[in-house]
C-alpha cells in the first residue's frame, strides 16, 4: 500500500517509483464519435487532433529499450479506432513486441481494424450502444484465443445498456467473453475522477503516480488518465524517460493531493464496482476495490 505522511500541509510518498514508467498510456486521438452521460467530453471540444507515427514511433522505440515489459495503452480521452493510421500504429508497436492493451466502444471493430486488435493482450469493450455490443459480440466470436483477454464493461448510470449486460451476466460461458466489468459512475458534476461518494478511510498516496504516464496526441504530458488536464511539458523533442524525471511530476509527487487530485476519488477504487469471470469452469461474481 502507499501511505502518506502530512508535513507542513504536504503530503509525502512513502514508497519508491519506478525508475520508468510500467503503464504509460499514449492518447492516438481525443476525439470520439460517442458523448457519453458520464464524461465530461467538453473538455476535449477544444482539443482535437491525431498523434503523428512519428512521435509513435520515437515513443514505442524507447519503451521497447528501456522497459519492453511496459504495458501500453494507445488511449486516453477518445476513440482509438477513429485514427486513420490505427492499423499502421498497431502494427509497428506489435513488430516491437510490445505489450497492448485498450479500450473502444466498439463501432469501428470491423475488417482489418478487427484483425489487428486481435493481436492486443487485452481488449476492453467499454459497451455504451447496441452497435458497440453487436460488434463486441462478433468479435468474441470471430476473434478469440488464447493470446488475448477480451473484457466487456458497462456503467450502470446507462439504463439502456441494462439488457445486453444481463443478457451476457446470465449466460453460462458469459457469451465467450473472459470478464464482464459493472463500473460505477466515472465522473460526476463534471470533475474529473469525482464520484461524490465519502470516503471513510485514510487518504492513500495514489499508485498511478508512481508507476503510470499519460501521454497526449500532441506529445504533452498528464499525470493520470483519470485528470484529462495536460502538464506545462511536451515529449515532441524530448524523452519518455527525462518527463519521468522531470520537476514537473516530482512536484506533484511532492504536493500530492494538489487542487487537482483531491477532488478525485480514484485512489480510493470508487468506480471499480463488481466483476464477472471465469474461473476453473465456473463463473465468479466478485467486488473490486475499496467501495
Amino acid at each position: 500500500m502507499y501511505i502518506i505522511a502530512k508535513k507542513d500541509k504536504r503530503c509525502i510518498m512513502t514508497k519508491n517509483r519506478s525508475v520508468f514508467p510500467s503503464r504509460i498510456v499514449i492518447e492516438l486521438t481525443p476525439l470520439c464519435d460517442l458523448s457519453c452521460s458520464m464524461c465530461p467530453r467538453h473538455i476535449v471540444d477544444k482539443h482535437s487532433g491525431y498523434m503523428k507515427f512519428e512521435l509513435w514511433k520515437k515513443l514505442i522505440d524507447e519503451i521497447k529499450e528501456k522497459n519492453p515489459d511496459a504495458i501500453v495503452l494507445p488511449f486516453w480521452r477518445g476513440e482509438s479506432l477513429l485514427h486513420k493510421e490505427f492499423i499502421k500504429f498497431s502494427e509497428y508497436a506489435i513488430q516491437q513486441n510490445i505489450r497492448l492493451h485498450i479500450s473502444t466502444n466498439g463501432h469501428f471493430v470491423v475488417d482489418k481494424k478487427a484483425e489487428v486488435l486481435s493481436l492486443y493482450e487485452f481488449i476492453t469493450f467499454s459497451l455504451h450502444t447496441t452497435k458497440g455490443f453487436e460488434n463486441a459480440l462478433k468479435f468474441v466470436s470471430e476473434y478469440k484465443t488464447q493470446n488475448n483477454i477480451i473484457q466487456a464493461s458497462f456503467v450502470d448510470c446507462e439504463e439502456e445498456m441494462k439488457e445486453h449486460f444481463q443478457r451476457l451476466t446470465d449466460s453460462e460461458d458469459l457469451f465467450g467473453f473472459d470478464a464482464i466489468r459493472l463500473y460505477e459512475e466515472h465522473s460526476k458534476e463534471g470533475k474529473f475522477g469525482f464520484t461524490g461518494k465519502e470516503i471513510f478511510q485514510p487518504r492513500y498516496f495514489c499508485p498511478k503516480l508512481n508507476d503510470s504516464l499519460v501521454i497526449a496526441f500532441d506529445g504533452k504530458i498528464s499525470r493520470c488518465n483519470h485528470i484529462w488536464n495536460c502538464e506545462a511539458y511536451n515529449l515532441q523533442e524530448t524523452s519518455i524517460q527525462k518527463a519521468w524525471d522531470s520537476v514537473v511530476l516530482k512536484e506533484i509527487q511532492v504536493n500530492y493531493p494538489d487542487n487537482l487530485c483531491m477532488p478525485c476519488d480514484q485512489w480510493a477504487g470508487n468506480t471499480n464496482g463488481k466483476v464477472w469471470k471465469k474461473e476453473n469452469g465456473k463463473i465468479i461474481k466478485s467486488l473490486k476495490g475499496n467501495s
